[in-house]
């Protein structure tokens, strides 16, 4: 008895999956030539492109831009659990590629979803795959930040995985002592390490306007802030502005990413 599942998602080239499946089982080569197939002693896979109208049902149902299916069948003499073998797959695919997904298990209701790199997963999910399996798809999902990343880098990052929607953008440098650090020190107590010293715009958030703040000390060290001004052009009470504070620039950079896919991550999706 064979276990089916499919994985269906956007691709430029059939052609592209195939690949992808020929790096992940780099022991076991393909036993075919056809472009749209993968086939060794435990899994056959094979790529088959949708029609238009499917393809529109994706987008008005999901609003995932889903084009071809990748159809996975493990061989009941192998040696892989179907279950296993296919999270397996499924990790690579989102760790390896930025596309919208959609896993619909034997032509079913899909039970995961990625769109605009936000993953969304049914309650059938961890059923199905076992506890903790849609935790372990979200890590990865994950942008993973490191100290070595420069504040650049990080929002090229979030660019290239959510797109449009990503609701952060960095300031150029020629804008980052303007109005906003200006109206902070407004806003601010002279005792507040932020009042003195040079201070920057580093990110702002159009959903809110909620801005990073960097401050240079003069022995060199970094202050970072995330701060929600007021704009009464003065001293604020005790409590305002709000304010976050960070150890670093790339921890910042985690608690932005992760409140965005907190507040992101229905999609507005009801699976």
């Amino acid at each position: 008895m064979s276990v089916e599942n499919y994985i269906d998602l956007y691709a430029d080239r059939p052609s592209e999956l195939i690949e992808l499946m020929q790096k992940l089982y780099p022991s076991s080569p393909n036993q075919t030539n056809e472009e749209r197939c993968f086939l060794n002693d435990h899994v056959n896979v094979s790529v088959s492109s949708w029609d238009k109208r499917t393809i529109e049902w994706m987008w008005e149902d999901y609003g995932v831009n889903v084009n071809c299916c990748l159809s996975f069948q493990y061989f009941s003499d192998s040696d892989c659990n179907s279950a296993d073998e296919l999270l397996y797959v499924m990790k690579q695919l989102v760790r390896m590629r930025s596309c919208d997904l959609l896993y619909q298990p034997n032509g079913d209701s899909p039970v995961m979803v990625r769109r605009s790199g936000i993953l969304v997963f049914d309650d059938y999910f961890d059923r199905y795959f076992g506890k903790g399996a849609s935790d372990s798809l979200r890590e990865q999902n994950r942008i993973n930040i490191t100290a070595d990343l420069s504040m650049e880098d990080i929002i090229k990052r979030c660019e290239e995985k959510y797109g449009e929607d990503f609701n952060w953008w960095m300031l150029p440098e020629e804008k980052r002592e303007a109005a906003f650090v200006s109206e902070l020190k407004l806003e601010l107590g002279e005792d507040d390490p932020f009042f003195d010293g040079r201070v920057y715009v580093i990110y702002k958030c159009d959903a809110n306007d909620d801005m990073l703040f960097q401050s240079v000390r003069k022995d060199g060290t970094e202050l970072w802030r995330i701060y929600h001004l007021t704009y009464s052009h003065c001293r604020e009470i005790e409590g305002f502005p709000r304010r976050w504070d960070f150890e670093s620039g790339q921890k910042a950079a985690e608690y932005i990413i992760d409140q965005y896919v907190e507040e992101n991550e229905s999609c507005g999706l009801k699976l």
